[in-house]
C-alpha cells in the first residue's frame, strides 16, 4: 500500500491524466479548465483549453504542448527541441510568464497540442501564424520578454525598496 508521503500526484491527478491521455490516443480532442499562471498572458488561469491529438514529429518551437510529467501535466509552450545521440527528440518547455525552463521531455510524454483557449465565451485559435518567419519572430519576441523580466528581478534583487525605479 502506497502513502501519500510515496506518490508523485494525487490520486485525481493521476486519474485525470488518464482519461485525457485516452481519449487523446482514441483521437478525440479534450477540453479542460487550465490551473495557474504560467502561461499567463496567453492562458490565464481557470480559462478553458481545447488540446488536440499529435504526432510528436510534428510540433515546433512556439508550440503549446500538454506533457505528462513528475509533478502531474502542464502545458507549455515547445523553446526548444534538442536531438539526443540516439536521433531521439528531447522537447524544453516554459510557462510564457516563467523565468526558467522546465526539464526536457521526451516525445512519450507529450500528450497534445493545445490549439485554443475559450476566453470570455469565446473560442481563440493558438496557432501560430506567418510560418518559419512568423514563428521565429514570435519566439524572438517571447525570449526578449523573458530576458527583459530576468534582469528586472536582477535588478530588483540588487537594489533595496527605496532606490527600485518606478
Amino acid at each position: 500500500m502506497q502513502t501519500s508521503a510515496t506518490t508523485s500526484a494525487p490520486p485525481t491527478r493521476d486519474l485525470f491524466s488518464a482519461a485525457v491521455e485516452s481519449l487523446l490516443e482514441a483521437g478525440l480532442s479534450v477540453r479542460f479548465r487550465a490551473g495557474g499562471r504560467s502561461m499567463t498572458p496567453t492562458v490565464l488561469d481557470g480559462e478553458y483549453l481545447i488540446v488536440s491529438p499529435i504526432d510528436p514529429a510534428q510540433i515546433g518551437r512556439g508550440d503549446i504542448v500538454l506533457c505528462q510529467t513528475r509533478r502531474g501535466p502542464i502545458a507549455h509552450r515547445v523553446c526548444e527541441i534538442q536531438t539526443e545521440a540516439d536521433n531521439s527528440k528531447r522537447y524544453v518547455l516554459y510557462g510564457d510568464a516563467s523565468l526558467e525552463s522546465d526539464l526536457p521531455a521526451a516525445a512519450r510524454q507529450l500528450r497534445g497540442r493545445v490549439i485554443a483557449v475559450e476566453r470570455g465565451g469565446k473560442q481563440m485559435s493558438l496557432r501560430l501564424v506567418g510560418g518559419v518567419l512568423g514563428r521565429t519572430v514570435f519566439m524572438l519576441a517571447l525570449e526578449l520578454r523573458r530576458s527583459a523580466s530576468i534582469a528586472r528581478a536582477r535588478l530588483a534583487a540588487l537594489l533595496t525598496p527605496a532606490e527600485m525605479p518606478r
